[in-house]
């Protein structure tokens, strides 16, 4: 056969070289540009991408999306006859622009909500109108801002950060409405059916967590006995933070040795996470629904949790983690108790003021009496 090629085998591998000599060259020439073209580019030049937000990590507000034009008119003329807001109990000495800012892009954008979800369009700084869902939620938000700035400034100050390890640097964001509440107005901590789980699943935030003291979360190299239903359980709170962080195991185990905490700075982290939500359950758990608090309720499949404000500077100073003087939320004497006799009553997940539901006549003439209370902070 290859007697027949002119040149026979000899002019067969010839052609066969050159033209494998030819592809090579090509290839080497395409890498060359492509190089020198990365090469001259401007390396101050940046890439915005125009998907990302300047508040938020992993997450876009949309308030035009939900905010009518009634609430833009209503908060243009209010704006334009009250510069510095009426009845603000929270975000002292913000001027209105500033608290018009931050409710479209953290209450509105992080809830998915137009302003009349907490206020009456008739006037922003009233705490009583005819609509007893509206003033409820309005309560509410005022819990939670007051949580919010507890627990940036309790669980996530950045010197606090940094000294649970020299191994890891924090990102230096904080809790906003988004992180929990991530477009929704009702968030939910636990579906009805968890994957891989028991459907009655909780952390265990009613333990006591330690780095070196037995307990539920130490469960291997332990000289006493523990049951298997024990090993289950610490199974189970592993396969959800591995699930709710999107992250295996040695995320935060030294996989030659899963009790020790050299090298794996994000096991400190975690351990901190958990008595973050310890404290969120014992003490905002009813401000929340009832609901305990979970890792998947922030993080969705992230480490940094979705949702959460990519620093202190996105936020009024009374809830950032580092606020001035005088402006944190114990130097202001808030607490979220201050507003419970307007919400105790219904906080409860079954109820239909909690759900957002409508409320018929014959129910919001029930709540009257409890309504004309003076509500004002």
């Amino acid at each position: 056969m290859f007697e027949n090629f002119a040149g026979g085998k000899s002019g067969l591998f010839f052609l066969v070289f050159g033209m494998v000599t030819a592809v090579l060259v090509g290839v080497s020439v395409a890498v060359v540009f492509y190089v020198a073209d990365i090469a001259l580019e401007d390396p101050d030049e940046i890439i915005v991408d125009d998907a990302a937000s300047p508040i938020y990590v992993n997450f876009q507000p949309e308030p035009e999306a939900v905010v009518s034009e009634d609430a833009y008119l209503a908060m243009g003329q209010y704006q334009a006859e009250f510069p510095m807001p009426q009845n603000v109990v929270v975000l002292q000495g913000q001027t209105t622009v500033e608290i018009i800012g931050y409710m479209l892009n953290h209450f509105s954008g992080g809830l998915g909500v137009n302003c009349s979800h907490c206020h009456t369009l008739e006037n922003f700084a009233a705490d009583e109108w005819d609509d007893p869902v509206g003033m409820r939620n309005k309560m509410v938000a005022r819990q939670h801002l007051v949580m919010t700035g507890e627990i940036n400034q309790n669980w996530l100050e950045y010197d606090q950060l940094v000294n649970l390890t020299n191994l890891k640097q924090p990102s230096g964001s904080v809790m906003a409405c988004a992180t929990c509440h991530n477009g929704q107005a009702q968030p939910v901590a636990w579906s009805a059916s968890l994957d891989a789980l028991p459907d009655d699943f909780r952390l265990p935030l009613d333990a006591t967590f330690s780095v070196t003291e037995p307990g539920i979360l130490n469960v291997n190299a332990r000289d006493d006995e523990i049951s298997l239903e024990t090993v289950q359980y610490n199974q189970y709170v592993m396969y959800h933070m591995n699930d709710s962080l999107g992250v295996g195991c040695t995320h935060c185990h030294n996989s030659r040795y899963f009790p020790s905490y050299e090298g794996v700075p994000a096991k400190n982290y975690s351990l901190h996470m958990l008595q973050m939500s310890a404290f969120i359950n014992e003490n905002y758990s009813k401000y929340i629904g009832g609901q305990q608090p979970s890792c998947s309720l922030c993080h969705n499949g992230q480490v940094i949790p979705y949702g959460a404000a990519i620093n202190d500077s996105v936020l009024p100073p009374h809830l950032r983690s580092n606020p001035p003087e005088g402006l944190s939320i114990e130097e202001l004497g808030l607490d979220a108790s201050m507003y419970e006799r307007y919400t105790e009553h219904d906080l409860s997940a079954d109820n239909p003021f909690y759900n957002q539901e409508a409320v018929s006549e014959g129910d919001a003439d029930a709540t009257d009496d409890d309504a004309s209370v003076g509500m004002g902070g």
